[in-house]
Parts: C-alpha cells; structure tokens; sequence
C-alpha cells in the first residue's frame, strides 16, 4: 500500500487528469466514488467482458475485501489511483494507456507523435564501453514489418508477431 501511494504521488498532471475525467465519467454520485456495477462497466468497456485482466482481478480483491468487513461496495477516487498506480508498477503501462484511451480520455501528449501506435522503449542492452565493444545488433522489425505497422496499421500483437514484446539483441567482443 505504501508503494502504491508513493506512485500516487508521482503521477503526472496528465495521467491524474485522465484518470479524473474516466472516473467521473462513470461515476453517478458526482465523481465521489464508483459503485460496484459502475467499475464493472468500465471494465467491461476496457477488455469487453468481466473476469479478465489486471484491473478485474484488483478490483475484484478490493470488493472482496470491503465485503468481508462490512463496509460499503464502492471504490473511492484514491484507490481508483490504486488501481491504476499497481498496473503501472507491474509494468503495464500499456494497459494503462488503452483502457483510458478507449474511454475516451487524451492521455499522450499531442506533441508525441503523429502516429496512432504507441512506441516506446522499455528493455536496453547495457555495456562497460571499457571491456566490450558492440559490433551490432538486431533490429527489432523488418523493413517490410515495420511498413507494416506504420503504413498499414497492423498494430502489434497480431497474427504475424503474437506479441507485443520485441527481441532486442547485441554482438559484443572484449576488447
């Protein structure tokens, strides 16, 4: 629980403000807190159907939990936070993205880019310049399969590359 408040804390103005805008936007009682059957709209508008993903299973665990101690079935603005901060600190920010996205909120800034894919890189191949020597490495995509993507739209996964998750790869030498 502390973690999770210290990612609180470091969220930035955008992600707290579109956090803010899909929380209010399901929320009946003004943007004070979520019902039971209102968070599980959103997540049915999140991954089409309840039972699946991150966000059900914490969701779920926090009903759960305030059921068992006979307190009433809502879930305030901060652990709606929660919610979010421990996706993130799992490293889904993915997730994060596409389910405030597909309710509507602007989370990316509009400097970014032009494209509608997100790009980013998260895994790093790091090396002591004064041993090894990087000789090469491995491009994530073809040119064909990065027209692909970019031209074509076919966002990853799909059925050529299952996976969201590129291999990333270097050739090093001692020096």
């Amino acid at each position: 629980e502390q973690d999770s408040q210290r990612m609180i804390a470091r969220f930035s103005p955008l992600l707290k403000n579109a956090l803010d805008e899909v929380f209010n936007k399901f929320s009946s009682d003004n943007g004070e807190t979520l019902t039971k059957g209102e968070v599980s709209n959103f997540l049915v508008k999140v991954n089409g159907q309840l039972g699946r993903g991150g966000t059900w299973r914490h969701t779920t665990a926090l009903f759960q939990k305030k059921e068992e101690a006979s307190k009433p079935a809502v879930m305030t603005r901060q652990e709606w936070y929660g919610l979010f901060a421990r996706e993130l600190a799992e490293g889904k920010w993915w997730q994060v993205v596409h389910d405030l996205e597909i309710c509507g909120a602007e989370i990316r800034s509009k400097a970014s880019s032009s494209s509608h894919h997100y790009q980013g890189w998260l895994d790093y191949v790091y090396f002591d310049s004064q041993s090894l020597a990087c000789l090469g490495f491995q491009e994530a995509l073809t040119s064909s399969e990065l027209s692909r993507v970019y031209d074509e739209g076919d966002a990853l996964p799909n059925a050529w590359h299952p996976s969201d998750h590129l291999p990333i790869a270097g050739l090093f030498a001692w020096h």
